[in-house]
């Protein structure tokens, strides 16, 4: 059986520095400053499902950590955990799931192998200053919203603070807008990714929504419109890739402790 090498995790985590500096944090922001983000490929998308229908249930009515399943295609999925202690929590939640994983039966430990191909584990850290959400945002808002489209920036070398600045200040000319609808997260990566990689999230209710969303934006934006675009350009040009994802909350599949 393949188990998850927490104590190396916790070891090397320390050195990543956190992104939570904004003075005016969302609930969501302070309930997941942190996140673990994992990443499964080769997805047998029966299995996959078998397998995540067991784990909640065996979770079900404890206080364990919660996490969220996305689908992004039948081959491609996500699962997301807050960190709300960071690397405390980083070592409950591997010491939790390890000790989950030493009661697996036979069939379970089956189900677990042959759920996916490869999992890749990966530390992201929140950046409120440059994140666009509606006051008094929460966990259980984000839950509310199964659609993200997620955009990875995988920065060149040394163009991480003129990224930055330019997103801070991007986004910055969108809450003085006053767009208290939209739903924009941005994390930037720590073990496990590359250096530097920063992870944007869009969240909404549907595909739908989030088009039509952009568009009432879109012209929301125009008195600042060539000054959102040079900024966006500064973002663009500081990446070396810059990767598309559309990922959809599998509601049955994600666990939330109980209260």
């Amino acid at each position: 059986m393949r188990f998850p090498r927490g104590a190396a995790l916790i070891a090397v985590a320390a050195i990543c520095p956190s992104m939570v500096n904004g003075q005016d944090v969302a609930p969501i922001f302070e309930s997941a400053p942190w996140i673990q983000y994992e990443t499964y490929r080769a997805v047998d998308a029966p299995v996959f499902r078998e397998y995540f229908e067991m784990l909640v249930d065996k979770f079900s009515g404890t206080e364990a950590f919660g996490w969220g399943v996305y689908q992004e295609s039948p081959t491609v999925a996500y699962r997301i955990t807050a960190l709300p202690n960071t690397w405390q929590s980083l070592q409950d939640v591997n010491e939790q799931r390890v000790a989950g994983f030493e009661d697996f039966t036979e069939v379970e430990v089956d189900l677990f192998n042959r759920a996916w191909g490869s999992r890749h584990a990966a530390l992201y850290a929140v950046n409120p200053d440059q994140s666009v959400v509606p006051e008094g945002f929460t966990v259980d808002d984000i839950r509310a919203l199964p659609y993200n489209r997620v955009m990875v920036y995988r920065l060149k070398w040394g163009q991480a603070p003129a990224f930055a600045e330019a997103l801070a200040a991007r986004s910055a000319l969108d809450r003085e807008a006053g767009m208290d609808n939209f739903v924009f997260t941005v994390w930037w990566g720590g073990l496990g990714t590359e250096t530097r990689t920063v992870m944007v999230r869009i969240s909404a209710e549907n595909r739908a929504a989030d088009i039509a969303g952009f568009q009432s934006r879109q012209e929301a934006r125009q008195a600042y419109m060539d000054e959102w675009r040079r900024l966006s350009g500064i973002m663009n040009a500081a990446a070396w890739e810059i990767e598309h994802h559309n990922q959809i909350r599998v509601a049955d599949l994600s666990f939330a402790p109980e209260n």
